[in-house]
């Protein structure tokens, strides 16, 4: 009678293991779906505002450069003078921009990575753990008796 008991405690347990490995196994392959959409939907979104941003700064270069042609009355000069304001850019980014650019995304891209939501501070009394079921954090205090 025992061993009935323990055994269908043990039949229980292992139901119990395998559909925690299951629910966990489709979270992360749920969490992981929603961060990559996430990041593919940034992607497109900045591609698009990118290409209009460009095409914008296109034609105001050009009107830029027919503008400073006609005030310095030589007609190519303009267009020399915007490209090589073009090229001190580009030039300024290869030298300076690492520091500037990459630092700034990496910070936002693992921010929206690893935290998506900030979770408050615990107290060192306080444990914490996770309802793989329900999904929600139990805090524990020190305290409290189990």
């Amino acid at each position: 009678m025992a061993f009935e008991r323990i055994s269908d405690n043990l039949e229980s347990l292992n139901e119990n293991i395998r559909s925690f490995a299951e629910s966990s196994a489709e979270y992360y392959k749920l969490d992981l779906f929603n961060k990559t959409m996430k990041g593919a939907t940034s992607a497109v979104k900045g591609a698009v505002i990118a290409f209009f941003f460009l095409f914008a700064l296109l034609f105001l270069s050009i009107a830029v450069s027919v503008l400073l042609s006609v005030w310095i009355d030589v007609p190519s000069s303009g267009f020399f003078i915007v490209g090589g304001i073009y090229l001190l850019l580009g030039l300024f980014i290869v030298f300076f921009g690492n520091s500037v650019i990459t630092k700034p995304m990496l910070e936002k891209a693992s921010e929206k990575f690893f935290n998506e939501t900030k979770k408050p501070e615990r107290k060192k009394t306080e444990a914490v753990i996770v309802d793989p079921v329900a999904k929600e954090e139990i805090v524990i205090k020190k305290d409290e008796e189990i």
